[in-house]
């Protein structure tokens, strides 16, 4: 691996305290991470403090895999150089947001309620037919995970699609401090931390945070189907959407079940014939977005057409799973009404039994039980053969559902939907499961894939 910066430059980044011999400045830095299991020659150890353990008990264990530097808030006991600072969160920022100024990268924000993964996976792939492009891993894009996102770039990347996520009022503009994109897309303004942030109005101020540190007429590409999203004042902004009036628009599509869909859509006048192999009407957001990105990133026609059809999904958001003749909608990852909505349309084309799992939306705040049962009607309206309400604010999803002639039934926790899998399951049809990440749904597609006896 090349040599990111050196330890001298990571001590004049962040002052603090070095202990460590002076011929140790010149080395270099290959990789930055908080888990000592991760340590290795050349790399930086972050030690952090986290709710379950600290990570000043494992500098030795990162030196003796080879680290090179260690930053930590206290002087530890280990066999290489460190440097001591008030704050190794903060001295991770700071490495980050020196390290993406030194590399010059170009440098595209996505944020929004729901659909950021889904964008970031397309533009990632859209900008990677001309490109050399590094995106965001995971879920790694809140006020740690966005620093060791950039931190990973490696020296000779050109393009950084970066996801950037927020649950309350500054985060964002913290992240765009670090990130500074040269572009952004938002997706859309939803419910998503509306217990932080108060109301949609709030939730909308706080995503336009991000703007704090962009050039003023840096590009804006934006949902121009959401009302909030509309009122956005830029000299640069560009809107994409359904709806009339759009410079990026769906002229018509063709919905090929979990196969994927085909679309034409017209940009700024040009047409593109468009076809993609992840499922849902909603992807197509995603699409109109990177064909945004890409046009103002200098692509050709044909490279946007080749990064969309070369564009795939990851696992937990809408990942098709093909088990015999039972297809399972992995959409677990995480969900909010919008997306709720979005994976039971899905669900509701497939072919035979369709059930959805669904379990409970967090930091929806006052209005989380009106926005539940709304998911509930929607999947009766659906004519979604069974809907398993999973978690106590589900408990209004399922009452909802059965009052609007659905056919629904209720468990109060995982425990027990999974003790009747094999009840609710098919062996012929669809499953959705789709619930916030603390919900822990992925156990349930684990036993589904693993074939177990449930």
């Amino acid at each position: 691996m090349k040599t990111k910066f050196t330890v001298r430059q990571a001590l004049e980044t962040l002052g603090g305290k070095y202990i460590g011999p002076e011929a140790a400045l010149d080395g270099g830095v290959t990789f930055v991470t908080t888990d000592s299991r991760a340590a290795g020659p050349d790399g930086l150890f972050a030690a952090i403090r986290g709710e379950r353990t600290d990570g000043h008990r494992y500098a030795a264990s990162a030196a003796e895999k080879g680290a090179v530097l260690c930053v930590c808030e206290e002087q530890v006991e280990a066999g290489c150089p460190q440097i001591v600072v008030e704050s190794t969160v903060k001295a991770l920022q700071q490495l980050a947001a020196m390290y993406r100024r030194k590399l010059g990268v170009k440098v595209v924000g996505i944020t929004g309620s729901v659909g950021k993964t889904t964008c970031k996976e397309v533009t990632a792939s859209v900008l990677a037919a001309k490109y050399k492009v590094h995106k965001t891993r995971g879920n790694f894009n809140n006020e740690i995970g966005l620093p060791l996102t950039l931190l990973s770039m490696e020296p000779d990347t050109q393009a950084a699609v970066i996801e950037m996520g927020m649950s309350a009022f500054g985060e964002m503009e913290l992240l765009s401090s670090i990130a500074r994109p040269d572009m952004c897309v938002m997706t859309n303004i939803g419910y998503s931390h509306m217990e932080n942030l108060g109301s949609q109005e709030g939730i909308f101020r706080a995503k336009c945070e991000i703007f704090e540190h962009m050039a003023p007429d840096a590009p804006a590409i934006l949902n121009g189907d959401d009302r909030s999203l509309r009122k956005i004042d830029r000299p640069n902004r560009r809107f994409f959407g359904f709806d009339e009036g759009n410079d990026i628009r769906v002229i018509e599509y063709k919905d090929r079940g979990f196969e994927g869909l085909e679309a034409r859509i017209t940009a700024f006048g040009e047409e593109f014939n468009i076809q993609i192999g992840i499922p849902g009407r909603h992807v197509l957001y995603a699409v109109m977005a990177a064909i945004g990105v890409g046009l103002e990133a200098g692509l050709s026609k044909d490279e946007i057409l080749a990064g969309i059809s070369a564009a795939g999904t990851i696992g937990g958001r809408v990942n098709v799973i093909r088990l015999g003749e039972l297809s399972v909608i992995d959409d677990c990852y995480n969900a909010a009404p919008a997306s709720m909505e979005a994976g039971l349309d899905l669900l509701s084309r497939a072919e035979g039994r369709k059930v959805a799992i669904l379990g409970d939306m967090f930091e929806l705040g006052s209005g989380a039980a009106e926005l539940h049962a709304r998911v509930g009607a929607y999947a009766a309206k659906k004519n979604i053969d069974l809907l398993a309400a999973v978690g106590e604010l589900s408990e209004n999803m399922y009452r909802a559902c059965v009052e609007a002639g659905g056919n629904s039934v209720y468990f109060s926790n995982k425990t027990e939907l999974l003790n009747s899998l094999s009840d609710i399951v098919p062996d012929k049809g669809a499953v959705l499961i789709k619930a916030s990440h603390g919900m822990g749904f992925s156990e349930i597609v684990d036993v589904l894939k693993a074939g177990k006896s449930y």
